[in-house]
């Protein structure tokens, strides 16, 4: 049966070449490309006609690569078991969540699009006296990966956390299209801004999390 990867483009498939061993089918939910800037109503009406359309008895499992997707319907998720029409859902907030808190990192500085930010699960399932966590957005990032333009002015955005950054102990690409450049931002935040800490790879962190469950399963 089939595995299917929901992303808006090019970080999808990144994500798709870090789930080694596993054959995907790579699956756009409508024909913009999603850039974090969309209203979440629009996101969660989309995605859900889409998981609602799928049959147990011929998909093994779907996986939302997306951050602003998954966080449009991440309640409807949790309320259901992670499973749509009886298939297992796996998205990328929680896992990401769990890893942060497994290595106990304090100060967090999440990389996301407009709308992730917006509904915040991150910082949300996150939030402790014992932890920092900010965020800051890129509105024109995404498609800028997408389309194969120039993003330094984009990435010019990281001075907004300069004094933070410093302190950091993770910063999360918190989008699938940032893992795509996760060496560039790595070199820009320890050259520019006296980073020290690590940059979490979320496509890695998901294809790890939906590995270990396969494991598990079997």
């Amino acid at each position: 049966m089939k595995i299917i990867v929901i992303d808006s483009g090019l970080g999808g498939k990144d994500f798709m070449k870090k789930l080694r061993g596993y054959k995907c089918e790579f699956v756009k939910p409508h024909d913009s490309v999603v850039t974090g800037n969309d209203k979440k109503i629009y996101v969660r009406d989309n995605i859900m006609k889409l998981l609602l359309s799928y049959s147990h008895t011929k998909i093994h499992s779907v996986i939302i690569a997306c951050h602003s997707i998954s966080s449009c319907i991440l309640d409807i998720l949790i309320e259901n078991n992670f499973r749509i029409n009886n298939i297992p859902i796996y998205e990328p907030i929680i896992p990401m969540c769990s890893y942060i808190i497994q290595k106990t990192y304090k100060n967090i500085l999440l990389l996301s699009t407009p709308l992730t930010r917006r509904i915040g699960w991150h910082y949300r399932l996150l939030k402790s006296k014992r932890r920092e966590i900010k965020y800051l957005t890129f509105p024109e990032l995404a498609t800028e990966l997408e389309l194969g333009m120039s993003y330094n002015k984009s990435l010019d955005r990281l001075q907004k956390q300069k004094e933070f950054i410093e302190k950091c102990d993770c910063v999360v690409l918190g989008c699938t299209h940032y893992n795509t450049i996760k060496d560039v931002i790595s070199q820009e935040l320890r050259i520019k801004y006296n980073f020290k800490g690590i940059v979490l790879d979320s496509n890695e962190i998901l294809a790890n999390f939906f590995v270990l469950k396969q494991e598990q399963i079997v």
